[in-house]
């Protein structure tokens, strides 16, 4: 039931509930209702019983037994009622209604009602004994059984009528308590890093729910104001930065260029100058993010042939590809045009293409396709190599988030790469995804807006 939605369980709960307080009451009932049945019946046997001892007082022959009217007449209107069995002195019968017939009523403790079985029918038998004369009255069970199996019957239908009445209310209460959750939940979808000024709704009562919301709306209050913060403090270093590294390239590019340095502090600038351009890169990265976070990461686009960008780019990648081996195999549709900034465009398409030859096996294979479906234009890249895992597919475009932490020196990355292309696609109007794809296989693809204007070559 975990996966079960809240509203559901409600409701099953609620059925659970209802039939389990349903049988209780209907056993509970049946119960009082079978003890009261057989204590009144009791009473009435007792009072039979007693009846029966006043008539015999007042009928003193010696030979009542022996005249079979004069018994009838003792007993009265009871004789269709109950059924005697009398032995004078106890354990001789001295008369016994006809319908028992030669079977004598089975004994018993005295004054102590009991229930037996005759001829398959339940009777109820009193046993009393006064003066050397004992006397059984038995009633017939069979129209209290009747009754009780009517109102079981009827019970038994009913309580599914009842289950479902109950599950029907369930489903009510359950939406009409859970309809500020939801509101409060859809809201809460449409706050984003971009839309934390947002707040959630407010159900303007002090209930659980009310208090919930304004917990809620006070947490977001704080994340906002840290994210500003964390956005404001990145801005402002990567700006700060970028200034003294740019300069710091210079000097080091213009010592290198003078030939007067030995050749140990030639290799050593050298590095520096490496280290140097990824600091750079780095903070021109972190510059981009923070604009993103922002909402203010706008580019300028511009009409374009990308299936001829595509094909001038490739000749690049395959100085990339050739050293180690990798075929590179392309399919692309032509006249694909989309509106794009160049300059970023091949920032993402070379980030792409540059992690399917780091990440590749040697000798291994790339694939490169583009085609248009929808008025969009689907780009889809494809590498052999290492499989990634599923922890990793989920946060393969997270900030300094990398998937092959043992090569990160080896292929000089920061976990940035993935995280900049996504951004600058959404600026684009696209979406970038890594796709499902066949073991030993890596598949990203990204889809951009058609141009129908026409573009220029490139």
């Amino acid at each position: 039931m975990k996966g079960w939605p809240l509203r559901l369980k409600v409701t099953l709960w609620s059925v659970m509930v209802g039939a389990l307080a349903l049988l209780l009451f209907g056993g509970v009932v049946g119960v009082s209702l079978r003890r009261s049945t057989l204590s009144h019946m009791d009473s009435e046997l007792r009072h039979e019983s007693e009846d029966f001892f006043v008539s015999l007082r007042e009928h003193p022959s010696p030979n009542l037994w022996q005249d079979q009217e004069e018994v009838r007449e003792l007993f009265g209107l009871v004789r269709s009622l109950y059924t005697f069995d009398i032995e004078q002195p106890p354990g001789k019968s001295v008369y016994r209604t006809r319908s028992l017939g030669n079977t004598p009523l089975p004994s018993g403790s005295d004054d102590v009602p009991f229930t037996t079985t005759i001829d398959g029918q339940n009777v109820r038998v009193l046993q009393v004994t006064r003066n050397g004369v004992r006397v059984r009255v038995a009633a017939d069970l069979g129209p209290i059984e009747q009754i009780e199996s009517t109102l079981w019957i009827t019970y038994a239908g009913l309580v599914p009528i009842t289950l479902l009445f109950i599950a029907l209310g369930g489903m009510w209460l359950s939406r009409k308590a859970l309809s500020p959750v939801e509101q409060i939940t859809a809201a809460a979808e449409h706050i984003t890093a971009q839309r934390l000024e947002h707040r959630l709704p407010s159900p303007g009562t002090n209930d659980e729910i009310g208090r919930l919301t304004d917990v809620l709306n006070e947490m977001i209050a704080r994340i906002r104001v840290s994210f500003e913060q964390a956005r404001r403090f990145s801005a402002d270093a990567s700006h700060e930065l970028k200034t003294p590294l740019t300069i710091i390239r210079g000097e080091i590019e213009a010592s290198l260029r003078a030939d007067q340095l030995p050749p140990a502090l030639e290799r050593t600038m050298l590095d520096l100058l490496e280290e140097t351009g990824r600091l750079i890169y780095i903070v021109e990265s972190l510059l981009i993010l923070s604009q993103a976070d922002a909402g203010k990461f706008t580019i300028e686009l511009s009409p374009l042939e990308f299936t001829a960008f595509l094909d001038e780019l490739i000749e690049d990648v395959e100085i990339l590809a050739t050293p180690r081996g990798i075929t590179l195999s392309t399919e692309f549709e032509p006249g694909v045009q989309v509106n794009a900034n160049v300059q970023f465009l091949r920032q993402v398409l070379l980030n792409l293409f540059d992690n399917a030859v780091k990440y590749n096996l040697p000798n291994g294979e790339i694939r490169a396709r583009l085609v248009s479906s929808n008025g969009q234009a689907v780009f889809t890249i494809c590498n052999t190599g290492a499989n990634i895992s599923s922890e990793d597919r989920t946060r393969i475009f997270d900030r300094f988030h990398r998937a092959d932490r043992s090569r990160e020196r080896a292929t000089g990355g920061q976990g940035l790469g993935l995280s900049i292309c996504r951004e600058i696609i959404r600026a684009h109007g696209g979406e970038i995804s890594l796709e499902p794809s066949d073991h030993g296989w890596t598949c990203f693809r990204f889809s951009l807006p058609l141009c129908e204007a026409p573009a220029p070559g490139v």
